[in-house]
């Protein structure tokens, strides 16, 4: 009975630290405060669960752009933007 016990642990806990990994990046990505519509990191007209799950890499700041207030959000990684938003 031990045996079949250990092994039947591992599996358990590595499941247990993938469900925290998931409740740890849902978090990090819905306390970002981002609209849906914002999280369409691609500019498809759709987000998807990918794009929720990648705005907890994502900050937003204000840029000027042709005299224009835009909005522009950026890759924490490396501060590349990922997509401007500007008023029309």
């Amino acid at each position: 009975m031990g045996k079949i016990k250990r092994v039947l642990t591992i599996p358990a806990a590595l499941a247990v630290l993938a469900v925290m990994y998931l409740v740890v990046r849902i978090g990090a990505s819905a306390m970002q405060g981002y609209s849906w519509q914002e999280m369409d990191w691609q500019q498809r007209g759709t987000t998807s669960i990918a794009d929720f799950f990648k705005a907890s890499d994502i900050g937003k700041r204000d840029v000027a752009k042709a005299g224009k207030d835009c909005v522009e959000y950026y890759a924490y990684k490396d501060g590349l933007p990922v997509k401007t938003v500007c008023p029309r």
